[in-house]
């Protein structure tokens, strides 16, 4: 079979050489006719080679795309023959690369060969080493396959231009499908496989001098291992590239190996690979060379069996394994080596066996990985971490791209620039946008028109999105929920995970940790899976804030729609006249939405019974009242915006028995008592002030969140049992009652915001029951009375970690209280928070403490010892006119990064200079001293 389908392809090749319409040009002929020559020297040698399957599917492939390409309709379609000569070189060349395979392992068995290749063997760029394994050869015919495959779908179902690829992050756009990995050498590598062009090395100037430090420069003798870390489309394999092919490598490594690997490889297939690409090196430096002694090889035999049954308990290895371990520690011991190991997804796997693949010879050996999973890497500290590149970089990278060494022309400048800004500082997206750029006319109204190939970077961003597990992939779709450039709060999103019931069967995974902090550790998944950006973390490292790369929303948003997962209303249908028309149809199918508030009303017969979540983007200048009469179904309300005024119709809210999740405004202050007929409300969010909560709140027994500006006094209903376990947050309460009873309804809280506004003050509020609140770990405590109030003879749960006191309550000589609290990371003193003029601290006190606020005090005189802050991260002092100095001893506290002082207090900021320069004096400089402008 498959000699008939190469003979095939030569009968379809000659009949185009008949042909003589505009298509088949002088130089469209010379690309037909060295395809045909090359399948000639292929049938020729193909009856030694035992897998025929795989070569009849590349000649297949090759026969479908020139028939599509010399098809009636592409002869009608086609004004310009130049896409049509670049495929057909590309064919000519994976032909080729077939060919030398072939004619390679051949040679290499010792079976007659067409002498007919030997134009072709000299002119391959693609393996160049001969092949002797079958395996390795089949391996590199179906990937070669593969490709073809995937260039036949894309020319049927986009333009030709796509095609001619140029990939910034290669193995990522390209994953192998043949099984596992590819191997190439340094020195096996075409002068035109060397990465060296300007527009590749943009950017990565400072990147590729670390990791040549750490390479070259580094002079510890053990092996190491370097991780290079970012998401997909950064270009870790392309500072890979660069540096492997750096002549100052070539010359300092023995032996270089380059291994690309797949999500599902196995160690079995990596090493075999490997294994067959190390005997080829063998035959370029000779194998006496590489022939180890007698003394040598049971050497290594007993430190080989030494690592195994060190191993063995940890995982079991297959004899063939343990065979190629033997092998590849025979050519590699006693030389120094560097492979580079591209695309690892498993912790497992490098943790336990990357250390054992290769010998420690002590000569400075080295491993390169590349992944866009941090925890992957984090095993081998220091990580280098890949970013985005910054506006100058951006540019230089695009106009390189597009005009080579000439300057952008200053009409095309401005659009230029606007296209490079909507790339996000992401390599693969300004080069694929480059690329199509360069395609077309040089005009601003055609350029214009053009954004970056979302269908490239897709294929790159899937490859991580496939690697998450079920509930993670959950998670991540749910963030399409928010716009563009929109900086979501983690406390906010694990909400709305929580309430989405995303996270339900992970509960149990331990029995201490709460659904809440499941859910963060979810967020820090995709943040080690490169698809999540951070863009403020707390002082406790825990994540403030996130976003998604525009690229990735991009991807996220698409695939949220493709699996009818989540339909952001705004990007699919972008005008008002597409809403208006789809929108209600679209929420007959779709279970989520995001939406803008006035689409949500654009008729008012728009319903669904299969909608249950809707986010709402609130727009000024419509009206406030918003309705869910039709929504039966509902479970999560979300209106991003706190300060917006738009607002639902609280009796058809409160009537949706099934709601779990509503942040909103009200239309006044007075929740009614209709609050509890949604028994599965888990979180209420209300944004405005002095809100009046019913008694019957308390019958919520899911009750997890209870947010608002401030809330009226609440008080507790007589003569009825209650018990809310899950409340975690309430705050702002006013004037809080925080007595026995109250302590035993909510015993689970972690999050308490109070607010005192009466002028008496005393034991009728019982904050000495504070301390009963054993989960509490976030307190803030306001008053606003013109009475001195005090916290003086009050304790504190020890299980609290942040505490923010706003206005009189503790005097400086009674800090004693705070300080001795042992989990204590985060204290905020505002608003004469701390009465006195002087603060004297004492030994262990303040032992985990990170952050301290002072801002608007008296205090005149601090005394302190670094021993009393060996924690402390960042120093804030705000308005505090009588403080002259800051105490000396501060300067030697190892752990001080960042000291904050306002512009007024000219004294404060000097001795802030003066603790900085003597840091520097001792060789630490990383502590900043800001200033914050009033």
């Amino acid at each position: 079979m498959a000699y008939e389908a190469v003979e095939s392809l030569q009968q379809s090749l000659l009949l185009i050489l008949q042909r003589h319409d505009h298509l088949t040009t002088r130089h469209v002929k010379q690309r037909i006719i060295s395809i045909h020559t090359k399948a000639v020297v292929l049938q020729l040698n193909l009856k030694h080679f035992p897998e025929k399957e795989t070569i009849m599917e590349v000649v297949n492939t090759t026969e479908e795309i020139i028939e599509y390409l010399f098809s009636p309709q592409k002869l009608s379609d086609c004004e310009s023959t130049d896409p049509t000569i670049r495929l057909l070189g590309k064919l000519a060349e994976e032909i080729d690369s077939t060919v030398g395979c072939v004619v390679d392992y051949c040679k290499s068995n010792a079976v007659s060969y067409s002498p007919a290749d030997s134009d072709s063997s000299s002119s391959r760029s693609t393996l160049k080493s001969q092949v002797e394994d079958l395996t390795v050869a089949t391996e590199l015919v179906v990937k070669i396959s593969n490709r073809l495959r995937r260039l036949a779908v894309r020319i049927e179902s986009t333009a030709i231009e796509l095609v001619d690829e140029d990939p910034i992050d290669p193995p990522s756009i390209s994953p192998l499908t043949s099984k596992d990995v590819v191997v190439s050498f340094n020195d096996n590598l075409s002068d035109s496989a060397a990465v060296t062009s300007k527009d590749v090395v943009v950017g990565f100037y400072e990147d590729m001098q670390q990791i040549m430090d750490r390479l070259v420069r580094d002079d510890t003798l053990e092996i190491r291992v370097i991780p290079i870390v970012g998401m997909g489309g950064i270009g870790k394999s392309t500072l890979a590239k660069i540096v492997y092919d750096n002549q100052l490598i070539k010359q300092h490594f023995y032996i270089c190996a380059w291994v690309t690997l797949r999500q599902d490889y196995s160690i079995q297939s990596v090493l075999s690979i490997l294994l067959a690409s190390l005997k080829g090196k063998l035959d370029l430096v000779g194998r006496d060379s590489l022939k180890a002694t007698k003394e040598v090889e049971l050497e290594i035999s007993e430190i080989l069996s030494e690592r195994l049954r060190f191993m063995a308990s940890r995982v079991e290895w297959s004899a063939p394994v343990q065979d190629s371990l033997q092998e590849i520690y025979k050519i590699l011991w006693g030389r120094r080596f560097l492979t580079v190991m591209d695309g690892i997804w498993s912790l497992t796997d490098i943790r336990n066996r990357t250390d054992q693949l290769f010998p420690d010879n002590l000569n400075g050996s080295r491993i390169m990985l590349t992944t866009r999973l941090k925890n992957v890497a984090a095993v081998y500290e220091p990580v280098h971490m890949m970013h985005f590149l910054d506006d100058e970089q951006s540019w230089r990278l695009f106009q390189h791209k597009v005009f080579g060494d000439q300057d952008c022309p200053l009409e095309l400048q401005t659009v230029g620039e606007k296209i490079v800004k909507g790339c996000g500082g992401l390599p693969l997206s300004i080069v694929t946008v480059a690329r199509l750029l360069s395609m077309i006319p040089r005009t601003p109204k055609l350029w214009q028109q053009i954004e970056a190939n979302a269908e490239q970077l897709g294929s790159v961003l899937s490859l991580s999105y496939n690697h998450l597990s079920l509930h993670l992939r959950k998670c991540f779709l749910y963030m399409a929920a928010f716009p563009q450039g929109y900086e979501i709060r983690a406390s906010e999103l694990i909400k709305l995970w929580v309430a989405e019931d995303f996270l339900k069967h992970q509960i149990y995974r331990f029995n201490s940790e709460t659904v809440e902090e499941e859910a963060e550790r979810n967020l820090e998944d995709l943040v080690n899976a490169s698809l999540v950006l951070v863009t403020s973390r707390k002082i406790d490292g825990k994540i403030k804030r996130c976003r998604l790369h525009s690229m990735v929303r991009d991807f996220c948003v698409r695939q949220a729609g493709e699996e009818k997962f989540l339909l952001s209303v705004m990007d699919y249908f972008p005008t008002p006249i597409l809403r208006r028309h789809f929108l209600p149809q679209v929420l007959q199918n779709h279970h989520r939405i995001s939406v803008s508030w006035h689409d949500l009303h654009l008729r008012d017969f728009t319903h669904s019974s299969c909608t249950t979540s809707i986010i709402c983007f609130p727009q000024r200048g419509f009206r406030p009242k918003g309705s869910v009469e039709n929504f039966t179904s509902l479970k999560v309300l979300h209106v991003l915006r706190k300060n917006d005024h738009s607002y639902w119709e609280l009796g058809q809210v409160f009537g949706l028995i099934d709601l779990t999740y509503l942040a909103s405004n009200i239309p006044d202050s007075i929740v009614p008592p209709a609050i509890s007929k949604p028994q599965n409300l888990q979180t209420l969010i209300i944004c405005r002030s002095e809100v009046r909560l019913p008694v019957e709140i308390w019958s919520l027994r899911q009750l997890r969140h209870l947010i608002a500006f401030s809330f009226c006094p609440l008080l507790l209903p007589e003569g009825v049992t209650i018990f809310l376990e899950n409340l975690q947050t309430f705050s702002m309460a006013t004037n809080f009652v925080c007595s026995e009873r109250m302590v035993k309804v909510i015993p689970s809280i972690k999050k308490l915001g109070i607010c005192y506004s009466r002028d008496e003050f005393g034991s009728v509020y019982h904050l000495d029951n504070l301390i009963h609140l054993l989960q509490l770990e976030k307190l803030k405590l306001e008053v606003h009375s013109s009475f001195v109030l005090t916290l003086d003879n009050h304790g504190f749960p020890l299980s609290l970690k942040k505490l923010e006191l706003n206005g009189e309550w503790i005097s400086w000589s009674r800090m004693t209280i705070v300080g001795s609290l042992p989990n204590l990371q985060v204290l905020k003193l505002k608003n004469y928070a701390c009465y006195g003029r002087h603060w004297e601290t004492n030994n262990g006190e303040f032992v985990n403490l990170r952050l301290l606020l002072i801002d608007k005090s008296n205090l005149k005189c601090w005394r302190t010892d670094r021993s009393h802050f060996p924690s402390l991260l960042c120093l804030m002092l705000y308005r505090c006119p009588y403080l002259d100095e800051i105490p000396k001893d501060i300067a030697n506290i190892q752990a001080l990064e960042l000291i904050e002082i306002d512009d007024h207090n000219h004294s404060l900021l000097h001795s802030a200079k003066i603790i900085q320069e003597e840091q520097r004096e001792v060789g630490s400089d990383h502590l900043k001293v800001v200033v914050k402008r009033s």
